[in-house]
């Protein structure tokens, strides 16, 4: 009998591997990128639109696992919550029952950073009803050790210690370095709370210990938060400056804003008592300021609006049929409003869909009597990288441009491509120097990438024209003189902003 010849795929087949493992290296880019935020982002940034744009669902959720992850770790609460919200969205879409308990953990991470304690636990709980269905030792363990401290904030210590050690038994499975002591450190603080002061100082000392063997900065943080307050409680003033003093320093430099704050007001608290009251003071405006600062970072309404929108989902979506139905629609929805109005190799606005969005911003600012600025952005001598480097490569150069253009700009810009390798961004609410300052920071970001990820023999700049409103009659009028300051930024020998 004849063997088989191997399946050959087809090139569209191929096309979507090579669009498929293309989104997936920007996606891993971005985490050997993580101490660079701007840069990490822009690159998720990039795999989201491109997973989205091919439909590669599964991608997708990856990238606002992490997207939503890199906005928590910056005290972006707002915006971590809204991807995590959408998240959840496609898990429940996807039936994924991991990534909806990753998403409910990440949900009630930012309830539980603005002391809202009970909805944080209600989301966890309501995460808690999908554990049976997964065997993930590690999600499993993350998902316990959110429950138990929750438990610990709302004071119910018998139920902290039920999860804390269901939690650490998971983690020691799974031989999990910072989710072992993170139990432990969790365990101490139950235990003080019910009274056993000897054995919580043993356990919070364990934790502390672990999270020194791996140097983790917020383990460590929050384990001499811990013993910080235990013994500031019972006057110990000495060891209790020992322990704010260096947790406040490891607290700082993981950047943990919301610890930073907790440690400000211990340390006021033991300055009084002291009897220091000029640096008492000093450390509870820092404290007061500090902690107004993240609060504001999502208001109560927006929050109880956002639980809402996120319980009437989750309602809505628990019949199959009908969360297959939304699947379908929503899909065909962004896949025909994409075609229109989405530029396919770099996932932003095409000319189409600059000028539809593009005139009725520019009306409505005219109406309402506001700035309105376009910068016009050519890639410098482009034509040099199609020839000397293949379209392939050009090609990657126009994703990353698109990317870092997003990055750079507000939610409320419009940024798109105007046609081969010219790109327009719409500025509402813009003139003059705020203007320039965006127009310098993309040409900025733009020759500070490291081009060589994409090709050896690459260094990308770009040219920037700017135009703001005038008495300009439509916004046609307004995209030719910004053309004409792109015009004299090329003349003037590129790699310039010109206005």
């Amino acid at each position: 009998m004849k063997p088989k010849s191997p399946e050959l795929k087809g090139p569209q087949n191929r096309r979507a591997d090579y669009n498929l493992r293309y989104a997936q290296d920007l996606l891993v880019q971005a985490r050997v990128l993580a101490h660079c935020f701007d840069e990490s982002m822009a690159l998720m940034r990039h795999s989201l639109l491109l997973g989205e744009e091919f439909g590669f669902r599964e991608h997708v959720m990856h990238c606002l696992q992490e997207i939503a992850v890199a906005y928590y770790a910056q005290c972006e609460y707002d915006l971590s919550l809204q991807y995590w919200s959408y998240c959840l969205d496609v898990s429940l879409n996807l039936s994924n029952d991991e990534a909806y308990i990753q998403a409910q953990i990440g949900i009630g991470q930012i309830y539980f950073a603005h002391d809202d304690f009970a909805a944080a636990l209600e989301h966890h709980l309501q995460a808690a009803e999908s554990l049976p269905r997964i065997n993930n030792h590690v999600l499993s363990s993350s998902l316990l050790i959110n429950l138990g401290a929750d438990y610990v904030q709302l004071l119910q210590y018998a139920e902290a210690i039920s999860a804390l050690q269901e939690g650490l038994l998971f983690a020691q499975k799974a031989n999990h370095s910072q989710y072992i002591p993170e139990a432990l450190g969790l365990i101490g603080q139950a235990q003080w709370g019910l009274g056993d002061r000897l054995s919580a100082e043993q356990t919070l000392q364990s934790a502390l210990t672990l999270n020194r063997q791996i140097n983790r900065l917020w383990g460590m943080a929050s384990n001499l938060l811990a013993l910080g307050r235990l013994h500031l409680v019972e006057k110990n003033t000495l060891l209790a400056t020992t322990y704010l003093t260096e947790g406040l320093s490891k607290a700082m430099e993981r950047n943990a804003l919301h610890m930073v704050f907790q440690f400000e007001q211990l340390l006021a608290e033991l300055a009084e008592l002291r009897g220091n009251y000029p640096l008492a003071l000093s450390h509870f405006k820092r404290f007061h300021f500090g902690k107004e600062a993240i609060k504001s970072q999502l208001s109560p309404h927006k929050l109880q609006a956002m639980k809402m929108q996120l319980e009437m989902e989750s309602a809505r979506l628990e019949n199959a049929d009908l969360r297959r139905q939304r699947a379908s629609q929503h899909r065909e929805i962004q896949r025909v409003e994409r075609l229109a109005s989405y530029d396919g190799l770099t996932g932003i606005l095409n000319r189409r869909g600059l000028e539809e969005q593009g005139c009725e911003l520019f009306q409505r600012q005219r109406i309402n009597r506001q700035s309105l600025s376009v910068l016009m952005i050519d890639v410098d001598h482009f034509k040099r990288v199609n020839d000397g480097c293949g379209h392939p490569i050009g090609d990657k150069v126009l994703r990353q441009i698109a990317a870092l253009l997003k990055s750079g700009c507000r939610q409320d810009d419009l940024v798109g491509r105007y046609g081969g390798e010219e790109f327009v961004v719409l500025l509402p609410n813009h003139e003059g120097v705020a203007a320039i300052e965006v127009g310098e920071r993309l040409r900025g970001l733009v020759e500070a990438w490291i081009w060589s990820r994409i090709h050896p023999e690459l260094k990308i700049t770009i040219s920037v024209g700017i135009a703001s409103t005038l008495d300009d009659a439509s916004l046609e009028a307004l995209l030719n003189r910004s053309d004409q300051c792109l015009y004299q930024a090329k003349q003037q020998g590129r790699n310039r902003v010109v206005v």
